[in-house]
Parts: C-alpha cells; sequence; structure tokens
C-alpha cells in the first residue's frame, strides 16, 4: 500500500468544487484540461486571460492541484504566443511595404528609361548632343596648356 502526502498532487477528478468559487465564473476543470491538451487557443476561447488568480480554487480543490500557479504559467504563454503573432505580423507588413516600394521604384525607373530612349532618340537630342561635343572640343583647344 501506498502512503500519499498530504500536499501531493491528485489526478482531478472533475468533481466540479472549483467553478462555483470562481469570482468571474470561469470553469476550471475545463480549463485544466484545455491546459493539459496543450489547446492554448481554446484555453484563450474559455477565458483563461480572465481569471483573477485569486487561488479560491486551488484552496478547495481536493487533489490539491495548483490550479492558480498553472493558469498563471498558461497566461504567460497566451502573452507570449500574442507577442510572437504580432511580431509575426508587423514583419509581413514590413515585408508588403517593402514589396510595393520596390514594385514602384522600378516601374519609375523603367518610366524614366523609357522616356530617355525617346528622348535620345530624336533628332533635337541627337543635335544637342553633338553641339554639347562641339563646344567641349573647342574648350579643350582654347584652354592654355601648362
Amino acid at each position: 500500500m501506498q502512503v500519499i502526502a498530504a500536499t501531493s498532487e491528485q489526478p482531478c477528478i472533475r468533481c466540479g468544487d472549483c467553478a462555483p468559487v470562481c469570482p468571474v465564473n470561469l470553469q476550471p476543470q475545463r480549463l485544466l484540461l484545455r491546459l493539459r491538451d496543450g489547446d492554448l487557443a481554446a484555453m484563450q476561447r474559455e477565458g483563461a486571460l480572465d481569471c483573477t488568480q485569486c487561488g479560491r480554487c486551488d484552496v478547495v480543490c481536493p487533489s490539491r492541484i495548483p490550479l492558480t500557479q498553472r493558469y498563471r504559467e498558461a497566461k504567460a504563454l497566451l502573452d507570449e504566443s500574442a507577442r510572437k503573432r504580432a511580431t509575426a505580423l508587423a514583419a509581413r507588413e514590413r515585408y508588403r511595404a517593402r514589396q510595393l516600394r520596390l514594385s514602384r521604384d522600378e516601374q519609375a525607373r523603367e518610366e524614366r528609361h523609357t522616356a530617355q530612349t525617346a528622348n535620345a532618340a530624336s533628332a533635337d537630342a541627337v543635335a544637342a548632343a553633338i553641339a554639347r561635343a562641339t563646344a567641349r572640343k573647342a574648350a579643350q583647344r582654347g584652354a592654355p596648356k601648362a
């Protein structure tokens, strides 16, 4: 026969003693079940973030489960999950904004190139380029040698 210490935790017997003492009308045994399943989204839907961590459920639990501590840890996990989700969304938005900016820059570059190509092929642009080259050569001939 195994002797169990008075303070050791036992499995939840789903007695429901914790539900009526909850000041925010949560179902602690359901939250515990969701936590053990690792279903943080279900815990959040069940209202885990509403837990005030008053400890009343700990006092009445015949299985001596430290529910308050478990919910505190679950809230920390939910907070961390929310932070990671927010960070990922912000990164996604930065990426989309960068892609949009790069696309606009590329389009503007193509438009400038098209305009320069069209301008360079015109007779006036050719004549202006010849005039500049002629003026440069004349300036070089007229410049005193050092």
